[in-house]
């Protein structure tokens, strides 16, 4: 008997999401990668489908990198298979979604149990993964360290979600802690403690390769080493400097020609004596040293041995006058001696 040959001439008009996939996976993931499997997928129902990584960034609107992103981390959850050729460039997509099922079994066991089985299965995968990933994540020291900033920057113990999405930062985008710390704060800064506005931000960093804190300040115009300084100095948080603060550090910088280590000696200062950041009190001090011509650390200690020298002068000085005039300033009396001792005398006559 010939073979019949079963065909449709109408395009796929609907596309089939596994159940596991919207339960499991879509809810945790950056809402790009969605996207991108869900073109994959819609993709794969179309014969001989064949594109470049450069069609599907034109599709989406942004760059090779951000769907080289996308495709790594749906193959790390082994959703997909990464092919590649011998120039180790990208040659195939595997879906692997039906390798995760479990075999089905000769014995009795209802549709709804074997979905069930194969939900539990893949979230413990995914679960067993990210509980380790989460686990060395945050045994870094710098890791500890920029979790605990961020928690005082929002107000709040990150949850496990905010962890997962940090993470997603330090292990998916390259991001160094600094720079997770970095972001976190110029966020607070402008008022958003959000994270997935933060994630919009990281994504933007991404797409534009910066990967360390000092390539972010040049995208954001905070490129002075002096600005930093002064910020560490006043333990400044949660916020930027103002245009009239930053003005301050112009002055100093520029027209007065102050390094950057007299300018923190200048903070440091300020907070030791009024016990908080004073950039009026910090110029003071600034002016008092341009003044006098100091332009190093060894000139501040040797004005500063002059300055305790002449103190010491002064209060020795003081209490040496206020000895010699010990008994000058002493009320003298005015009594007339000689009425005393003619009183005396007549008083003993009697």
């Amino acid at each position: 008997m010939a073979k019949i040959n079963l065909y449709n001439e109408q395009p796929a008009t609907a596309t089939s999401v596994p159940n596991i996939f919207i339960d499991e996976y879509m809810t945790q993931a950056n809402g790009e990668y969605v996207k991108i499997y869900l073109y994959l997928l819609r993709s794969i129902n179309e014969s001989d489908r064949r594109f470049s990584l450069s069609q599907i960034a034109d599709h989406f609107d942004c760059n090779e990198r951000d769907i080289l992103r996308a495709l790594r981390y749906w193959e790390k959850l082994r959703l997909f298979r990464l092919e590649y050729d011998d120039s180790h460039s990208l040659s195939g997509i595997c879906f692997l979604m039906d390798e995760c099922c479990p075999e089905p079994q000769p014995s009795a066991e209802s549709p709804s149990d074997s979905a069930n089985r194969f939900k539990r299965a893949a979230s413990d995968i995914r679960s067993a993964r990210s509980r380790n990933d989460l686990k060395r994540f945050c045994e870094k020291e710098d890791v500890r360290e920029m979790v605990f900033i961020a928690e005082q920057y929002l107000g709040r113990s990150l949850s496990h979600s905010d962890l997962d999405i940090i993470f997603a930062w330090y292990d998916e985008f390259g991001f160094s802690a600094e720079l997770i710390e970095f972001l976190i704060e110029n966020s607070v800064a402008k008022g958003h403690t959000s994270l997935h506005y933060m994630q919009k931000i990281a994504e933007d960093y991404a797409a534009r390769e910066i990967h360390t804190a000092d390539e972010a300040r040049q995208l954001t115009g905070q490129t002075s080493a002096v600005y930093h300084a002064v910020v560490k100095a006043f333990g400044i948080r949660g916020r930027n400097l103002i245009p009239a603060e930053t003005g301050y550090l112009k002055t100093w910088s520029e027209k007065m020609g102050f390094s950057t280590e007299l300018i923190t000696e200048a903070c440091s200062r300020t907070i030791e004596t009024i016990h908080e950041p004073s950039f009026g009190y910090a110029n003071s001090i600034l002016e008092k040293w341009h003044r006098q011509g100091i332009l190093s650390m060894d000139e501040v200690k040797k004005a500063d041995e002059s300055h305790w020298e002449a103190q010491r002068a002064k209060r020795a000085g003081s209490r040496q006058t206020n000895a010699s005039n010990r008994f000058i300033n002493f009320r003298q009396r005015d009594n007339n001696y000689d009425e005393i001792q003619d009183i005396l005398i007549q008083n003993s006559m009697q």
